[in-house]
């Protein structure tokens, strides 16, 4: 058989001059004939060299065309399958021609039962020229696609110069069905790059969900070692507060009530400032009016169930060194804000929790305040908010109006040198906002009793117990 041209410049084979009757072309139609002169041509013009009805060695196969390396470095088996074959039939003869070293590439016209079950490909023409349309894939936005048609020729070199291989891709776009495709090496290294940056990317996911969950698990146990902490100190603080002589069933039992306030009260604010500084969120700072640290204690305690009220800060009251007082229950003081350590050593400041803003405040006032009353604390119950308050800004008055504040005094400014009323019958007065008033001795604390400081007009000493505005006064207003 030789390749030649028709009269109309047909391409086809036809039989050498005497040849014999028995020629194994002889029952070849039309096509499969065309197709393996296509094959052939092909062949031929991608630099092989290419020849027609080849044996294998002893004759376990033909190839239709095979193609070879003019330096003898490789051989391919160039297949024209037109009629019916089953899949394993296809698959067989492959093995056989790849046994001896022979790969094999299968073409056809049209879509086949064993397309892409062993490498192939389908052809169609575009202006009389082969033209490889299904079989091929390329890679794209993490998958494969499908390839763009490419001419016979350049497939046959490209499958020649080991630059596209058979694959079989396992992330592909909806309507790649065939199993075995032709890819570029280029792709192959794209889908490389692609997954190991996917790998990268999930393992440093990982790794950042696994450092998270150790951060999480490293501050959940902080948290329970400075609960147990927090736990152990105000246990001590609670048995060492008590004082060491016999007292009274009543007295032991208002000690005991100091105590367990005194104990809660710094465990509720304790713990919410350790929460809102893990969260990041900025700590209150006192500020003139001590709105702020006092406002963001008596939340922390009223979203805990205890009742806490502030009223700013006190008017010269020594009961509370000049701090922002905390009043729970029936006005009782529970908690005192940055009280001033050179007005401190009242029997009230003993008994709260003084919360202060910044460590120096508290060291300053450690250092510097006078002991508690010993029947009351053998020491001061503390704690700091662990952030430094910003520098208050200076505020310039103008000359022309001038600020006048009035704050009204107490009838002494150190309450601590005078003693205590003993009278049998105290004639009591205190200093309010609007001017001295007369006041009586009541048996409970009421507000302003919390606040202020009552007098004997008698002895000039501090009335200690619960007070309340006379009548008297009240009616005169």
């Amino acid at each position: 058989m030789h390749a030649r041209l028709s009269r109309r410049q047909v391409p086809h084979f036809a039989h050498q001059p005497g040849a014999p009757d028995d020629c194994l072309a002889g029952d070849e139609s039309p096509d499969h004939l065309y197709l393996k002169w296509c094959l052939l041509t092909a062949a031929q013009e991608a630099g092989a060299d290419a020849e027609s009805e080849v044996p294998g060695p002893d004759g376990a196969w033909r190839a239709d065309v095979l193609a070879s390396d003019p330096t003898g470095r490789w051989r391919f088996a160039l297949e024209a399958q037109l009629s019916a074959i089953t899949s394993d039939d296809i698959r067989g003869r492959s093995e056989r021609m790849l046994a001896d070293g022979v790969p094999s590439v299968w073409f056809c016209y049209r879509r086949a039962p064993w397309l892409g079950v062993v490498p192939s490909v389908r052809l169609g023409e575009v202006h009389d020229t082969g033209v490889v349309v299904e079989g091929l894939a390329r890679f794209a936005d993490g998958e494969w696609v499908k390839g763009d048609p490419m001419p016979l020729a350049e497939f046959l070199q490209r499958i020649f110069d080991r630059q596209m291989v058979v694959y079989s891709p396992e992330h592909r776009a909806e309507g790649l069905v065939l199993d075995v495709l032709w890819v570029d090496e280029q792709c192959l290294r794209a889908e490389a790059d692609f997954q190991e940056s996917v790998e990268s990317a999930r393992t440093r996911a990982e790794g950042e969900h696994r450092r998270e969950e150790e951060e999480r698990q490293l501050l959940d146990a902080r948290q329970r070692h400075e609960d147990a902490l927090l736990e152990e100190r105000l246990a001590e603080e609670e048995e060492w507060a008590g004082p060491s002589w016999q007292l009274s069933d009543a007295e032991e039992r208002r000690l005991r009530l100091q105590q367990i306030t005194r104990r809660m009260v710094r465990r509720v604010l304790a713990v919410a400032e350790r929460k809102r500084r893990a969260a990041g969120m900025p700590l209150p700072h006192l500020g003139e009016a001590g709105e702020a640290a006092a406002g963001w204690a008596s939340d922390a305690l009223q979203k805990k169930g205890f009742r806490a009220d502030h009223i700013g800060r006190t008017l010269g009251d020594d009961r509370y060194a000049g701090g922002v007082p905390l009043m729970g229950e029936a006005a009782h003081p529970v908690a005192v804000i940055d009280p001033d350590p050179t007005r401190a050593g009242s029997r009230v400041l003993a008994a709260c929790v003084l919360v202060f803003t910044n460590w120096e405040l508290r060291t300053r006032f450690l250092e510097q305040a006078p002991p508690p009353p010993s029947d009351v604390a053998d020491h001061y119950v503390t704690l700091t908010l662990d952030f430094n308050p910003p520098k208050p800004v200076p505020v310039t008055v103008p000359v022309s109006s001038p600020l006048h504040v009035s704050i009204p005094q107490q009838p002494t400014g150190s309450t601590r040198t005078i003693s205590s009323c003993a009278c049998p019958t105290p004639l009591l007065y205190a200093v309010f906002p609007e001017g001295p008033e007369p006041v009586e001795p009541c048996e409970e604390t009421t507000p302003a009793s919390a606040f202020l400081t009552a007098r004997c007009e008698h002895c000039g000493g501090r009335y200690d117990g619960p007070w309340r505005r006379s009548p008297a006064g009240l009616a005169a207003r």
